[in-house]
């Protein structure tokens, strides 16, 4: 039976029970006046009640089978869809697959041409059009190559993936073969029961008559109890009075105390505000759609406006001066510190957000431009000494002569780039130092875990064998000359033997995080805000952004709750960096 059969056939049900239940209550009306027994009047009750029962049933049956019709039209339309990119992708991959089976069949046509002569004269033609489908072999690889990058072998994000290529979702989990959800002998958690100190609402739930006879001699046998846990938001509009006096002593004018929170007449609370900004930067939602959010909470009984919103930021960032200033201090004095940055659009232009850090702390600031005069700007990297470990993506600047931390460069980038050699070529040295690594890295993990601090005298094992693969990658390298990854291969060697120290200080010192996936999470909130609102308006909204994401962050890191935390940041009074790495 089709979900549209099954509609009608229950419509039809539907009606034919409302028909016989209006032509019972007509009879049970006209009866009543005294000619019913009780024993009648109570079959006829029954009978009602069942009756109506049963068409309440029926109605959700109806609607249930409206939503899934609904349901099955959206799935057929967008499987239509679908199905129709599918056919033209398919024709477009056919006709690109007869141009190169045209160019295959030139070039076929060609060779015979040429093994089928001997003479001398044609030698260094042969010599020639060799050579010549040796480089189309090679360009066609570089091209394989190209399609093949995905986010395992570069920087490439998952969400660029070009299309018909699987994204390649990275998880660490190992799959098996149990079921999903719950396992056997798994103990169900549910909520814990209310206590009675804990209860503010109570409503009953009571009989006046028995449903099934309609008699209302009943006895109360037993009473149970379910506890709701809900939240509702009510609005406050609350009236402050200012009192003035004037002293009979000195003549003077003075008026009760102000909350420093209130500025004007008539202003939006504390709450208020930080609901909009924990909206604005804890959900990444649009302007428009936080007003639509908070006008719904407060069942439009208030409209706040969209300029409003937008300038609760700069409000935001002015009263987090001094936070930002303590919070620079407090990057340059970190023995760890974690850096990365990334793109963003500002009135169309490609500019950037940079993250300094660490598990404690987060520092987020807005920059026009990726270069060294910003890095100068922001006077944290030249003002770290040589105690402070910098973890970073191998940005090459991090290596000038005016800096003199030391550099930890992230492994998980290392691991890309060689998997990238992997897949180009056929040279096993990139695979067995990726392999290698990875145990190290498990290895490492296991120790840290049980407590260990270093490997001891194993290091320079482990960085023995690491040179010992150098040198093999040496020697398949020499067989690279003139191929397509030739350039990226050797860069790859270079820089390995270059920044060994940087690369692999993660294998020497077990305080130094293996890789800088804490910047990258740290910055992926930018991305997810540029993807909600698509660019900034000027380089300074874009700041008014990063020194509130910095507020929140490292409240959030020290288990300070972001929502008290904005709070108190409108009420004039935000969380000082000390109280907040205090645990407040």
């Amino acid at each position: 039976m089709t979900l549209e059969q099954a509609y009608e056939y229950r419509r039809k049900e539907n009606l034919q029970l409302q028909n016989e239940n209006r032509k019972l209550q007509k009879k049970l009306d006209q009866l009543a006046v005294g000619t019913y027994t009780n024993e009648e009047k109570a079959q006829n009750i029954r009978t009602i009640n069942r009756l109506t029962q049963e068409n309440q049933h029926l109605k959700n049956q109806l609607e249930r089978y409206k939503d899934l019709y609904h349901r099955q039209v959206i799935i057929t339309e967008n499987f239509d869809a679908k199905a129709m990119d599918s056919v033209f992708d398919q024709e477009d991959m056919a006709k690109e697959l007869v141009e190169y089976k045209k160019k295959c069949a030139e070039l076929q046509s060609r060779m015979d041409a040429i093994l089928g002569t001997n003479n001398d004269a044609s030698d260094s033609e042969s010599d020639e059009l060799r050579a010549q489908v040796e480089a189309l072999k090679d360009a066609l690889a570089k091209e394989k190559a190209k399609n093949n990058t995905d986010g395992t072998n570069s920087s490439l994000p998952t969400s660029q993936t070009p299309i018909g290529k699987k994204k390649v979702i990275p998880n660490s989990r190992v799959k098996s073969e149990k079921k999903r959800g719950g396992q056997p002998g798994h103990k169900k958690h549910t909520l814990t029961p209310l206590s009675e100190s804990e209860i503010t609402d109570r409503e009953k739930h009571t009989f006046k008559n028995c449903p099934d006879c309609g008699s209302d001699d009943l006895t109360l046998i037993e009473k149970r109890t379910k506890d709701v846990i809900d939240y509702e938001v009510k609005l406050v509009k609350k009236r402050h009075y200012i009192y003035v006096y004037k002293c009979n002593s000195c003549g003077h004018v003075v008026h009760s105390p102000i909350p420093l929170s209130i500025k004007e007449p008539v202003q939006y609370g504390n709450v208020l505000q930080a609901m909009c900004l924990a909206l604005l930067d804890l959900g990444y939602v649009s302007i428009n759609r936080v007003k639509k959010i908070v006008d719904g909470f407060l069942e439009n009984r208030i409209s706040i406006s969209e300029g409003y919103i937008s300038k609760l930021q700069k409000r935001a960032s002015r009263g987090l001066r001094q936070f930002m200033i303590d919070l620079k201090l407090e990057c340059i004095k970190q023995k760890i510190l974690h850096w990365d940055d990334t793109v963003i659009f500002v009135d169309t232009k490609r500019c950037c957000v940079r993250f300094y850090g660490n598990e404690h702390i987060a520092m987020f600031v807005a920059h026009k431009k990726k270069d060294r005069k910003s890095l100068d700007e922001d006077g944290i990297l030249a003002a770290l000494g040589s105690d402070t470990t910098v973890v970073h993506d191998h940005v090459t600047v991090n290596y000038n002569k005016d800096f003199h931390f030391k550099n930890a460069e992230c492994s998980g980038h290392l691991s890309r780039d060689m998997q990238k050699i992997v897949d180009y070529s056929d040279h096993p040295w990139a695979k067995e130092l990726k392999d290698y690594l990875a145990g190290i890295l498990h290895e490492r993990n296991i120790l840290v875990e049980n407590g260990v601090e270093s490997f001891g005298t194993r290091y320079y094992t482990i960085m023995g064998e690491i040179d010992r693969i150098l040198k093999r990658a040496d020697e398949q390298f020499a067989t690279s000359k003139g191929k397509y990854y030739e350039s990226d291969e050797r860069k790859l060697i270079n820089r390995l033997r270059k920044f060994k120290k940087s690369n692999f200080l993660w294998i020497k010192d077990f305080s130094v995080p293996p890789t800088n996936n804490l910047a990258e999470r740290s910055l992926r909130g930018i991305k997810v805000k540029q993807k909600v609102s698509g660019q900034y308006q000027d380089i300074k909204n874009a700041g008014f952004f990063a020194d509130v994401k910095s507020y929140i962050d490292t409240c959030s890191r020290n288990n300070v709750p972001p929502f008290q935390a904005l709070t108190r940041l409108m009420e004039g009074n935000p969380y000082t960096l000390k109280e907040i790495l205090g645990g407040a």
